[in-house]
């Protein structure tokens, strides 16, 4: 084969059109995205599963699995708008009585309180429902309601379930709502009699809706006149009180102060400060000053020095005149 049939068939090699594999069908993809929901779901991975659930419904809109674990993963992350409206959808396309349940719980969970009621109020009731009537109701101030509720489902509940427990804390907490708004509360509002009726050996009695305006408290003395304005005692005492409140916390320094200075008395800085220490006079003076006292102290050594000197030459002649006197 010749160099040019060689670079020939290099040039169509490279001329070849890309051609894509074909799409893979709906029955081969969905198997391994459920093996990916299943993984996500497990692993606590909620966005991605809710991502691929909606894979999986795109390519099977009537996959129950999958719109039972999307509206899971809604309620699960607190998403309760966004599972409403998968439940509203989902109802339009099948019957309106289905998911009644659904839809009553998320309205709940908005605190959209009368329309769940209503919802539930449409279709039959089991136990799952009776409870959420009762939360419902609980929340509404509906005490009563909520303790035939909660009795219902007392008496059709085995004592030794779970389910038995979470039915007396209810009941305990209905109970205390109810006592408190039916007596509780109106034992608050005991006060004593009227001034035209006060007697000091009758108790304190509740007052009824008509004698309210008979009980409000009065005013402080300062208030009585000019509205808003205190008085003038008021206001001559409250000043200092005020005044010694806005007292400011002393402040720690954050630097040091000069050598010599006194913090709040006056100081003046040495204006050779700027200059190198071998420059300054206080420095000059100090080195002038140790040079004169070497100068001092190598005077006195010199004359002792001659005096020792003197001496022994005095002595010298001495000595010569004693051995004069031997000869």
């Amino acid at each position: 084969m010749s160099t040019n049939q060689k670079t020939s068939a290099g040039h169509d090699a490279k001329r070849r059109k890309f051609t894509p594999r074909p799409a893979r069908s709906a029955e081969e993809r969905l198997p391994t995205l459920y093996r990916g929901l299943t993984d996500q779901v497990n692993d606590g991975h909620f966005q991605n599963a809710i991502k691929t659930c909606r894979k999986i419904l795109s390519l099977d809109p009537k996959s129950q699995a999958a719109f039972q674990t999307l509206l899971f993963l809604h309620l699960q992350t607190d998403d309760y708008t966004s599972a409403l409206d998968l439940v509203n959808a989902t109802s339009k396309a099948q019957d309106e009585s289905t998911l009644q349940f659904e839809r009553a719980y998320c309205l709940y969970r908005l605190h959209r309180e009368k329309e769940a009621l209503s919802m539930l109020e449409k279709g039959s009731k089991g136990r799952k429902e009776l409870h959420l009537e009762a939360q419902i109701r609980y929340r509404l101030g509906e005490y009563d309601q909520a303790q035939h509720v909660y009795d219902d489902l007392l008496a059709g509940c085995d004592s030794s379930s779970p389910e038995h427990d979470d039915i007396m804390t209810n009941i305990s907490a209905t109970a205390a709502h109810r006592d408190f708004h039916d007596h509780a509360y109106h034992s608050q509002l005991s006060a004593p009699r009227p001034a035209h009726t006060a007697d000091s050996t009758l108790p304190t009695h509740v007052p009824a809706e008509g004698e309210l305006e008979s009980y409000v408290p009065s005013l402080p003395a300062g208030w009585a006149k000019g509205g808003s304005q205190p008085s003038k005692g008021t206001t001559s005492t409250s000043v200092p009180k005020k005044q010694d409140a806005k007292k400011e916390p002393t402040k720690k320094r954050t630097h040091r102060l000069p050598q010599g200075a006194v913090e709040g008395k006056p100081f003046t800085e040495d204006p050779d400060r700027w200059l190198p220490m071998r420059q300054r006079a206080t420095f000059l003076a100090a080195q002038s000053k140790k040079k004169g006292n070497m100068t001092s102290m190598g005077t006195g050594i010199t004359q002792g020095s001659s005096a020792s000197a003197g001496g022994g030459g005095s002595g010298g002649g001495g000595g010569g005149k004693k051995k004069k006197g031997k000869k």
